[in-house]
């Protein structure tokens, strides 16, 4: 894409950039470091693609940007991620009106696929897309897909969205009580192993997983 060609990819960085810096320390694959772009001023970027996003006057900043691709390579979306403590912390931009779907350009709908919330969070699982927001339904055949909320189970809009995806019968993972990071990434600097045979063995569906939510909800509302 021609507006990605204007930022330099992660992997192309030196090691001692400190955008390079924040990627390794969230231990995020080394093979993903290609898909992810560094934007050195973030609104400046934005606004030569889409025209007047942003005030000119805006203060600027460097994000990290995480461009979302359909199966031909060409960018729809994508998501400027605060390097510090900006808000808000993520920007998503779409450059149509469909669906915001990232990994349509690596994901095979053949195979059992995880939907996670998270555009980072799911570089750590095989065959995974995300939604970019709570809502992680999607059109495809359910029975071969499963929802991966945040682990959040105090938060009231997650627990009434999981409802709705379980009264919607999809395949839901409901997190154990052991694990206490909040999203995948967390999980994974926190040192939890086999987080994809965790979800595989904490995911239910229709009745099953109307019983285990209650249970569920009960243990960590």
């Amino acid at each position: 894409d021609s507006s990605l060609k204007k930022l330099k990819t992660i992997s192309q960085l030196e090691s001692y950039h400190p955008a390079k810096k924040i990627i390794d320390k969230r231990k995020i694959p080394s093979r993903f470091h290609y898909k992810l772009y560094f934007a050195p001023k973030f609104f400046e970027w934005v606004n030569k693609i889409v025209p007047n996003k942003f005030p000119s006057n805006i203060k600027d900043h460097p994000r990290l940007v995480i461009p979302f691709l359909d199966k031909r390579n060409k960018m729809f979306a994508f998501q400027g991620r605060a390097f510090g403590k900006e808000e808000p912390k993520y920007f998503t931009i779409s450059l149509n009106e469909d669906r915001k779907i990232y990994g349509l350009d690596k994901v095979n709908w053949f195979k059992k696929v995880y939907v996670v919330e998270g555009p980072i969070d799911s570089l750590f699982l095989d065959n995974c897309v995300a939604t970019a927001n709570s809502d992680l339904r999607i059109e495809e055949k359910k029975q071969d897909i499963i929802l991966v909320p945040d682990n959040q189970p105090r938060n009231l809009e997650i627990v009434k969205r999981i409802q709705t995806f379980i009264d919607q019968d999809y395949s839901v993972c409901l997190w154990p009580g052991h694990i206490k990071e909040k999203d995948i990434n967390d999980m994974v600097l926190s040192g939890t192993k086999d987080i994809k045979q965790i979800i595989n063995e904490n995911t239910f569906r229709g009745l099953e997983a109307k019983a285990h939510f209650k249970t569920w909800r009960k243990i960590n509302g």
